[in-house]
């Protein structure tokens, strides 16, 4: 979707739309759960197969702009779990900023992809 060329702007806002409606169901099922995480007290499987989609996802503002910033007050529990996700041990050891992210993908996007970026930190 990022990498992707389009012709209409329009076209990346009905994508963003898309994609926060999906996140809907995620929230959802966290309040139903009334759990941290999807997998309850602790990260389980689906908490750990979404993550690094969730990790990634302010690319889209930091290589669109503002107007493409993921609501706090839409998705409040999924903000929750993304901040206990942070603090789970595993996670910590691995977790990239979205602005790392994004270096790599601006890269990618020039036809130069910066594999060892992550060797310069």
């Amino acid at each position: 979707m990022i990498g992707e060329h389009r012709n209409s702007e329009h076209i990346d806002r009905d994508l963003y739309n898309e994609a926060l409606s999906s996140l809907e169901y995620f929230d959802r099922e966290l309040v139903k759960r009334r759990t941290p995480f999807f997998g309850g007290t602790s990260p389980g499987m689906l908490d750990l197969m979404i993550w690094p989609w969730c990790e990634r996802a302010d690319i889209i503002r930091i290589l669109r702009g503002d107007e493409f910033i993921i609501s706090r007050e839409r998705f409040l529990r999924l903000f929750e779990w993304r901040n206990a996700m942070k603090e789970d041990p595993a996670i910590k050891k691995s977790y990239l900023d979205a602005e790392i992210h994004s270096k790599y993908v601006r890269s990618r996007l020039a036809g130069i992809p910066q594999y060892d970026l992550l060797l310069n930190l």
